[in-house]
């Protein structure tokens, strides 16, 4: 192979690469403009329901079937919102090592994402109730539960491994204590079901927790594929 060929040939990887690290930098943005988009909608579905409860209601009641301006919860709210967090899932297995632990967490964290977009396409029957109603109704109250679990393990998972990259060491403590935060919060949803008195405060800091941690590791990881 001739020197100039040799040089096309290195330039062609080298661009090749650079491509491939601006589109990874990009997708880790979606861990900050997902839960930011998400919790702008929130509020401006809750504005527009004088009667809704942030304490008591779930946040997909905004988005239920039938229920007024629920369009703009499902279509402007869950689903874009949802596919940027996958997207932010997506470049986490850029950074992180190959290990099985560490693509699992990655992979939950897009498995969160995939989640919450098919919460808005499968919006639950107003009130959102646990058991009965329609087909949809079961379908969203089937992915909710196991898209934050998902999410919750998923930090956890990736903690580990964050030991491992001396970039992201110092976030490694972060993420265990997230981690379980998250579940915690999880296990007091569930325990505050059947007398529904501060499910929705339950279900907003687990992910004003779990949504804060996906805007800190976006952001660095942004800066990582920057650099």
């Amino acid at each position: 192979m001739s020197e100039q060929n040799k040089l096309l040939m290195h330039h062609a990887i080298g661009s090749g690469h650079s491509s491939w690290a601006a589109s990874m930098r990009i997708l880790s943005f979606g861990g900050v403009a997902g839960p930011v988009l998400f919790a702008f909608v929130t509020a401006l579905s809750a504005a527009l329901r004088p009667d809704y409860s942030h304490t008591t209601s779930f946040i997909s009641e905004l988005g239920a079937s039938g229920t007024p301006h629920a369009p703009i919860m499902n279509y402007l709210g869950f689903v874009p919102a949802g596919l940027l967090l996958a997207a932010f899932g997506i470049s986490l297995m850029s950074i992180t090592s190959r290990h099985v632990l560490a693509v699992a967490g990655s992979a939950l964290v897009v498995l969160f994402g995939l989640g919450v977009a098919a919460s808005g396409i499968f919006s639950c029957d107003p009130g959102c109730p646990v058991s009965g109603g329609s087909l949809e109704n079961a379908i969203h109250n089937g992915i909710g539960p196991l898209a934050f679990i998902a999410l919750a393990c998923g930090v956890g998972l990736l903690g580990y491994d964050f030991r491992r990259l001396p970039y992201f060491r110092r976030f490694s403590l972060y993420s265990f204590v997230t981690s379980v935060l998250g579940l915690l919060f999880i296990a007091a949803i569930v325990s505050s079901l059947e007398a529904k008195t501060l499910t929705g405060f339950w279900q907003r800091l687990f992910l004003a927790t779990l949504f804060l941690w996906c805007a800190v590791v976006g952001i660095r990881a942004f800066r990582y594929r920057r650099q």
